[in-house]
């Protein structure tokens, strides 16, 4: 009778900590997990368009690119949720998981040019953050 009780309060216990689906379920479903970035996270100055009407050609060509700053590739994906939660604690930046097997790859930000997203990662050592810069296309 015990045990019956205690299974009751054990399962209404956790039915009151369920909460709405994750993208932990949708990755069991086989969904491929990619958020997308804030705009918060994108270089406004990179956004605002080309400064010199005469460079829009080579503007356009430069807008196509996309830089993020990649701080670890990690093996295990709980590792990589945990680790995940602590760099954006940190940063302040919504950290993407990033799966390219075998790894799974914690990234964030995006810039439109190399330069940008250098000085941020050079900003962040300043902090003890190691992060490197990826182009991703």
């Amino acid at each position: 009778m015990k045990s019956s009780i205690a299974f009751i309060v054990g399962f209404a216990a956790a039915l009151s900590f369920a909460g709405d689906p994750t993208d932990m379920d949708s990755l069991f479903r086989g969904n491929e997990y990619s958020p997308e970035l804030s705009a918060s996270l994108r270089d406004s100055s990179a956004a605002a368009g080309p400064a010199v009407p005469g460079k829009a050609s080579a503007d356009k060509k430069a807008s196509k690119d996309l830089y993020v700053l990649q701080f670890e590739a990690v093996g295990d994906f709980d590792a990589a949720q945990r680790r995940r939660a602590e760099l954006s604690a940190s940063t302040g930046y919504a950290i993407q998981v990033v799966f390219d097997a075998p790894f799974y790859k914690l990234r964030a930000g995006g810039w439109n040019n190399k330069k940008a997203a250098d000085d941020k990662a050079r900003e962040l050592s300043a902090y003890n953050i190691s992060a490197f810069v990826v182009k991703v296309r």
